[in-house]
């Protein structure tokens, strides 16, 4: 039973398939179970957000919680004072923070300083709650029939590839990444969700030709070629990340009944066309419903 929710890599796949058990639940009956009756969630969001916010905000008060929602530009975590400090007096307040911010270690400190669960809602380098929502759409679309599929991620190696890897191991999923030289899973990173794959005896694997990837793909998965922080990496991006669209013609050469899906939001004529998000293949908007009870899950298991 873990204590908090930080990468997916310290959950074990019985962690992962309760929470799923209780997203779920929670989908099916939505107001049937208030573990954070009395309780108070604070959020702390460093980046701009419309579903993680919305989503965890829905599902607190659904669950019988109040949200706090912190400013940064008034608490300035390890800046106006120390970010040890500060959870030391949440401690006092709070049951519990939800976190979205730019750096990792900022997570790690708080969760080590802290009386209640963290929940990492995203940062540079994970985003457990999106994989999270991923694994129950997939479930739901293909009927509890997980094992074996092959989820292909086309584009960075970013924060959502790196954890809808370690999801997709635990899982029984293989995992290809598809990326231009010079955007690999960071190697410190990476050789943590091979060993995943390793002890999950399931298969991770870079094939850097989109078309050839997408010949075994059960699902083919988008992100933005430029993630929050990257902005200034934009136009050089778009000319480097071009043959990485996700279009229809590289959608035909998959294998027939293969899914599509993308984080949001969506730079639609970029990384993936209008036609594509717009397909009846495409599950990106139910991934998006599921956020809100894939989060209801994690909140309900680490409060259970």
């Amino acid at each position: 039973m873990q204590n908090h929710l930080l990468t997916l890599l310290e959950w074990t796949t019985q962690d992962i398939k309760k929470t799923l058990e209780l997203a779920k639940s929670s989908k099916e009956n939505p107001l049937d179970y208030r573990p954070l009756e009395g309780k108070s969630i604070a959020l702390y969001f460093e980046k701009p957000s419309l579903r993680t916010i919305t989503t965890f905000q829905v599902g607190i008060h659904q669950l019988g919680g109040q949200v706090i929602q912190l400013d940064k530009s008034s608490i300035g975590l390890g800046k106006r004072e120390s970010i040890e400090d500060v959870s030391r007096c949440l401690s006092r307040w709070i049951h519990g923070l939800v976190v979205c911010c730019f750096d990792q270690e900022l997570i790690e400190k708080l969760s080590q300083n802290t009386n209640f669960p963290i929940i990492n809602a995203l940062t540079d380098d994970f985003h457990p709650c999106q994989a999270l929502a991923l694994a129950q759409t997939l479930d739901e679309h293909w009927k509890g029939q997980l094992q074996g599929k092959t989820l292909v991620f086309v584009g960075d190696g970013n924060n959502v590839a790196i954890s809808i890897a370690i999801i997709a191991a635990h899982l029984g999923m293989n995992f290809c990444l598809s990326h231009p030289d010079g955007y690999a899973i960071p190697t410190k990173i990476l050789t943590q969700v091979e060993s995943v794959f390793e002890d999950k005896k399931s298969e991770f694997y870079i094939e850097q030709d989109p078309r050839k990837a997408v010949s075994k793909a059960n699902l083919i998965y988008a992100d933005v070629w430029a993630s929050m922080g990257q902005e200034d990496e934009t136009e050089k991006r778009a000319e480097i990340f071009a043959p990485y669209q996700v279009n229809q013609e590289l959608v035909d050469l998959a294998p027939e009944g293969c899914l599509v899906s993308h984080c949001l939001p969506a730079h639609r004529g970029e990384e993936i066309t209008s036609e594509v998000v717009d397909a009846d293949y495409c599950v990106c908007f139910d991934e998006a419903e599921n956020r809100l009870h894939a989060q209801k899950g994690v909140l309900r298991y680490l409060y259970s």
